[in-house]
């Protein structure tokens, strides 16, 4: 298995790279682009959400968004289901930068798969699913981890 996880380990560097230039390239940081494609999949959510999705304080994510609606890619407004708080929303400009965004890396996805048999890629997009929705849910359990680190130490 650890082949894998070396494996998995350079897809996520290669991953960051990929994210930071292409952030870089229209003058936003990774966790404005990563805000803008999660609303784009996700629709609109709360603050609270998308700082946990980034991985930043509220704080921080509070002035991501101050950026992006400035810049005319997202509106806050209040959230039908609860008046005390809002929910972020793209614009259509933000809607369309998000959209090309996520049409390059699909692109550039489909390109680094290459002409891979079809029943192997769908395979391996379940894998993924599964493994994504593995680890989302261990880093939700910072106990488990910490003791797992913890006991490692020992060793």
């Amino acid at each position: 298995m650890s082949e894998i996880a070396v494996r998995l380990k350079d897809v996520l560097a290669a991953s960051d790279a990929y994210r930071q230039t292409v952030a870089r390239l229209v003058g936003l940081g990774v966790p404005e682009t990563t805000i803008l494609v999660h609303l784009l999949h996700a629709g609109p959510r709360r603050p609270s959400t998308l700082a946990r999705r980034v991985g930043v304080t509220p704080a921080s994510v509070t002035a991501q968004l101050d950026r992006l609606e400035l810049a005319g890619h997202v509106v806050r407004r209040s959230n039908p289901r609860d008046r005390r708080s809002v929910l972020v929303d793209l614009t259509d400009q933000g809607r369309d930068l998000a959209g090309r965004l996520f049409a390059l890396f699909d692109r550039d996805v489909a390109t680094g798969v290459g002409d891979a048999d079809p029943a192997t890629t769908a395979e391996l997009g379940r894998i993924l699913e599964h493994l994504s929705r593995r680890l989302d849910e261990r880093a939700r359990d910072t106990h488990a981890i910490a003791a797992d680190l913890e006991e490692s130490g020992r060793r």
